[in-house]
C-alpha cells in the first residue's frame, strides 16, 4: 500500500488518481530497493571530491585513481528484501547486480566484500536467512571466479524481518578504459 503522503504527490503530478497499474509502478520504483529513499540523505552527506576521485556520484560505480593509470573501481548494493522473501537467490542476485555495475563501468572485477546485518542467530527464521545468505553470495562469486575477500556479520533482534544484505564489489581498470554510462551526445 501506498502511503498517504507518496499517494497524494502521485495524485498531484498525474493530476488525477492513479490507477492500480500506475500505483505498483510507483510502489516498486519508489521502494528503498530502487530508491533508495531513507539512505539517499545519508549518502549526500559523504566526500565525493577529491585528487585520486575519477568518478564519483551518478555512475554505475566510483572510480579512483591508484597509481600511473591503474584505477580502483567500487560500488556496493543492498538486497534487503530480496534477501529474506528467497535468502538464497536474493543475495545471488545481489552479487549479480554489483559486480554488472563494475564491468559496465570497463573494469575488471577482483574481489567482493559483504558487510551483513541479521536478527537474533538463535531464531530459526535468521539463522535460515544468515546461512542461505552467504552460500548464495559465496556460490554466486565462485561461479564467477571472483572471490569474497572480507565479510562481516552482525546479529541483533532490531533487524528480524528485515536483514541488510550488502555486496560491495571492487575492480580494476587502466583510466583510458574507463565507460561512462552517460550519454556524450543527443541520440
Amino acid at each position: 500500500m501506498i502511503p498517504e503522503e507518496d499517494y497524494e504527490i502521485i495524485r498531484k503530478e498525474l493530476g488525477r488518481e492513479p490507477n492500480l497499474v500506475e500505483q505498483g509502478c510507483f510502489l516498486n520504483l519508489w521502494s528503498e530497493h530502487c530508491a533508495y529513499r531513507s539512505s539517499s540523505k545519508l549518502l549526500k552527506t559523504l566526500p565525493t571530491q577529491g585528487e585520486r576521485v575519477m568518478v564519483g556520484p551518478g555512475e554505475d560505480a566510483a572510480v579512483i585513481r591508484l597509481e600511473n593509470d591503474i584505477c580502483l573501481v567500487i560500488g556496493m548494493e543492498s538486497h534487503n528484501h530480496p534477501s529474506y522473501v528467497d535468502p538464497y537467490s536474493g543475495a545471488a542476485t545481489g552479487v549479480g547486480g554489483i559486480v554488472r555495475d563494475i564491468l559496465c563501468m570497463g573494469a575488471r572485477p577482483i574481489a567482493l566484500m559483504d558487510p551483513l546485518y541479521f536478527g537474533n542467530i538463535e531464531n530459526p527464521k535468521n539463522l535460515y536467512l544468515f546461512e542461505h545468505v552467504v552460500a548464495g553470495i559465496s556460490d554466486y562469486g565462485n561461479c564467477i571466479g571472483v572471490p569474497v575477500v572480507r565479510g562481516e556479520v552482525f546479529f541483533d533482534e532490531s533487524y528480524s524481518g528485515n536483514p541488510l544484505v550488502n555486496v560491495v564489489c571492487i575492480g580494476i581498470v587502466k583510466e583510458d578504459k574507463i565507460i561512462s554510462s552517460k550519454g556524450k551526445r543527443a541520440g
